[in-house]
């Protein structure tokens, strides 16, 4: 007989939740870490008329948060219900909701702050001969006292996540957080030149921008040293209902990842893979396999022909003619690759390889429009010996041709130095004497972002040989090198910017991989660089002793091998 079964739980009554309960509930979903209390306030500022904005972050913003304007402020009487929730100023009615022109909308931002940690408001308007000063922790919020106070408001953010410890478990240093602040605050400024942004760590200036009337004189701060003369102005062109506008990266100035990506839509800071999409889509043949281009793309159309009520955060955004976006940001992003001069001397003919083949294809590619399979017998793999090697010249200082008496020879220089300075570097990985002092250290500066990427990786970059040192406020010198890497090839804001990637392994073997294939990666020959015939052949008789030559660290084919038979097929002479 089978034992009787237990008796069924009831279920839990259902209950509505209290008031803490539900402001935890949505301040988790608004305020994930310090960068997203940053973004609330400056984008309040913003919506506010301000035209300076200073943000003060003591420890990253794990400790404190300020953020000051000089907006038309907020009167004592509306103090209390500013934190309230749902509690806006922007919209009247949800047919609002279908036409939204202002950053913010929800009235979350500053409850769920106050239900994060603890929040002190002081504001005075343009009327008003004092201003008021109010607190809120939690639910609980303060009764307003008069107070002096300058034109604008001031919030001040303490003790974050106090209320909820489970989540400052997750938080990073105080030197990552702060990256992410700055960069965003960076990218923010980058969209409105109009508001003068002052970043301060600890009460230390750390960058001011004065209003400026054109946005290219802020590029550095987002991209870094050198993105004023990478980057090219879109021409603002207004293409039916959308006007694209921005600098983008020309060609040859990508980078590895997508991070360097700033879209703006209707001046929203937001994240769009349509959009990312259609600027790949815009560099067509003009960009290289496994590359991004960079900058930042502006879109512009009517509030109701865009849905910005689609996250918690208000990052990502739905349109209503996505195709017709799309469009037109790919014909803006090709039309201004175009015109410059760097796209005029790049294009060149070349042999119609199928794209989507010849990013993953080993042993073949597609010859000819005859119908047939069209195998070439391609390889991928060196000849087993040196000798007899004949070198031809550059293609577009990119990639060397060589020739024996049986097949002829295509060595992509940048891959084919990168295979040889990584197994170089992993074999000299930890010994005493991988380290090369220089004579003349360089100096740079860095971002924020940059800052914190060295910091996390300056053990692995040091055993490989790359020494850095703090240098005074932003810059640091480049003391060592690998021995034998030539200081004029070494790229330390595009290694960063490598490591910093958001697809990027944070620990073990394979972060100590890709710090060693990207210290690599930017201390060898670049595309475009010319070489000497000694040098193109010195390049393929290093290459060939490799233990693995048939790929650069990250998969790429060193070399192509086209065979008498693969050229006989070619001209249809078989």
């Amino acid at each position: 007989m089978a034992p009787p079964k237990p008796p069924a739980v009831p279920s839990p009554s259902i209950r509505a939740l209290d008031d803490a309960t539900i402001a935890q509930i949505a301040a988790g979903e608004v305020i994930e870490r310090p960068v997203s209390v940053v973004k609330e306030l400056v984008e309040n500022s913003l919506d506010a008329g301000a035209t300076s904005i200073v943000v003060d972050c003591g420890d990253g913003g794990r400790t404190s948060i300020s953020v000051t304007d000089d907006g038309d402020g907020i009167a004592p009487d509306e103090l209390r219900l500013a934190f309230a929730r749902h509690a806006t100023s922007k919209l009247a009615s949800a047919d609002d909701l279908f036409s939204i022109s202002s950053l913010g909308f929800r009235g979350e931002g500053l409850a769920s702050i106050a239900a994060a940690g603890r929040v002190e408001l002081i504001s005075r308007r343009r009327d008003a001969d004092f201003g008021a000063r109010v607190e809120a922790r939690g639910v609980t919020i303060g009764d307003p006292a008069h107070t002096a106070a300058p034109l604008g408001t001031k919030v001040v953010v303490r003790d974050l996540f106090a209320l909820t410890p489970a989540r400052r478990e997750f938080l990073k240093s105080g030197r990552a957080e702060f990256a992410r602040i700055a960069s965003l605050l960076g990218q923010l400024a980058l969209g409105h030149p109009r508001v003068a942004f002052a970043l301060k760590s600890d009460g230390r200036d750390v960058w001011t921008l004065q209003a400026v009337d054109d946005p290219v004189d802020r590029l550095e701060v987002v991209f870094g040293r050198g993105a004023r003369g990478a980057l090219v102005a879109i021409e603002q062109d207004a293409h039916g209902i959308e006007l694209i506008s921005g600098h983008i990266s020309a060609p040859g100035r990508d980078r590895s990842n997508r991070n360097g990506q700033v879209f703006f839509v209707n001046g929203r800071l937001v994240r769009s893979a349509a959009l990312s999409s259609a600027w790949l889509a815009g560099y067509g043949s003009f960009g290289m396999t496994g590359r991004y281009p960079y900058g930042a793309l502006g879109v512009r159309l009517p509030p109701g022909d865009v849905d910005v009520n689609v996250h918690p955060t208000k990052i990502e955004v739905r349109f209503a003619n996505q195709s017709a976006v799309f469009d037109a940001v790919r014909r803006a992003v090709a039309r201004t690759l175009r015109a410059t001069e760097t796209v005029r001397s790049f294009a060149v003919s070349s042999m119609p390889l199928d794209s989507a083949e010849n990013e993953n294809v080993v042993g073949r590619a597609k010859l000819g429009d005859s119908g047939e399979s069209g195998e070439a017998q391609l390889s991928f793999a060196p000849s087993h010996s040196g000798n007899g090697i004949r070198m031809l010249g550059q293609i577009e200082r990119t990639f060397i041709v060589a020739a024996s008496d049986g097949e002829m020879i295509v060595i992509d220089q940048h891959a084919a130095h990168e295979r040889i300075a990584y197994e170089a570097i992993v074999d000299a990985a930890g010994a005493t004497d991988t380290a090369a002092p220089l004579l003349f250290p360089s100096v740079i500066e860095l971002t924020p972002a940059r800052a914190a990427v060295l910091h996390d990786a300056e053990g692995e970059l040091a055993a490989a040989g790359v020494v850095v040192e703090p240098f005074g406020d932003g810059a640091y010198r480049i003391a060592s090198l690998p021995a034998g890497y030539e200081k004029r090839r070494f790229d330390l804001d595009g290694l960063l910017d490598d490591l910093g990637a958001d697809d990027a392994p944070r620990e073990g073997v394979a972060h100590r991989n890709r710090v060693l294939a990207t210290i690599a990666c930017h201390s060898v020959v670049r595309a475009g660089e010319a070489l000497s015939p000694q040098e193109q052949a010195s390049l393929y008789e290093r290459l060939v002793r490799c233990r693995e030559p048939h790929s650069c660290p990250h998969g790429r084919p060193t070399m192509l091998r086209l065979d008498r038979l693969a050229l006989a097929k070619a001209f249809k002479r078989v």
